[in-house]
């Protein structure tokens, strides 16, 4: 059996397409690039979803020849995989967020910790809140929706999406800081309250000051409304995914 060029290129387009994509996605994508994740088994899992996707994908063009159009073209396709999963890696760190700005709040942001998943000291109230979101990404079947989300980006071939697209993603940083504020706005809202009950009060009892009295107080206060509002975070949760498929599907031009 004799192979001449083109059949190899579109094998080979076959196989490459949707491994590059899928690798861009890795990188960006919670769960999926997490760091605890070891490299090797990274590749290998691109690998075996690039190849399920190759039996499964009709028709994609063949891997182009010239070396330069082959480089663009990769770093083109690994770029858009890495925004399909920086969309929910928004909708992750908007829930992680909320919890630093009440750790703000309630007088915690002292407290710190060096956690795998942030680049470097973030507040304790950061992690357990960047955990939360995660389970909870999880449990709406964030990972499974990502990945569909990307199989179907080449029903249009394998160009990407326009620039126009694409302003669903730039859309959605100002989502993740309002969807912060807005998790984090019991604790908000408790620790002004803590803070002008113990500021009248200092006036006329001096010694029951912020340091004495309004500090413990407010760590307190904000710690017992933080785990009340636990439970209400998938709802939130239910609403930043409603929020990230909707800009997943701008950018696959779907909407």
């Amino acid at each position: 059996m004799v192979l001449n060029q083109a059949q190899v290129m579109l094998w080979l387009g076959q196989f490459l397409w949707p491994f590059l994509r899928i690798t861009g996605l890795l990188l960006t994508a919670p769960v999926y690039g997490s760091p605890l994740i070891p490299g090797m088994v990274k590749a290998a899992l691109a690998a075996a979803l690039a190849a399920a996707l190759a039996l499964w994908l009709p028709g994609l063009p063949p891997f182009p020849g010239d070396p330069l159009s082959a480089i663009y073209t990769g770093m083109m396709q690994i770029a858009f995989g890495a925004m399909l999963g920086m969309v929910m890696q928004i909708v992750v760190s908007a829930v992680a967020g909320a919890g630093e700005i009440a750790g703000l709040a309630m007088g915690l942001s002292f407290a710190e910790l060096q956690f795998r998943e942030s680049p470097g000291m973030t507040p304790v109230v950061y992690d357990i809140m960047l955990w939360a979101g995660m389970l909870g990404y999880m449990a709406a079947g964030g990972p499974v929706w990502l990945f569909a989300a990307l199989a179907h980006s080449f029903q249009h071939g394998v160009e990407v999406g326009g620039i126009g697209n694409w302003s669903a993603l730039a859309a959605l940083g100002g989502t993740l800081f309002s969807s912060a504020v807005c998790l984090a706005m019991p604790v908000l809202a408790v620790s002004l309250c803590v803070n002008l009950t113990v500021g009248l009060t200092s006036v006329f009892a001096p010694q029951m000051n912020l340091l004495t009295i309004g500090f413990p107080l407010l760590i307190l206060a904000g710690l017992w409304v933080l785990a009340g509002s636990v439970f209400y975070i998938g709802h939130g949760m239910e609403q930043l995914m409603g929020v990230g498929t909707g800009a997943l599907s701008g950018m696959l031009g779907h909407g």
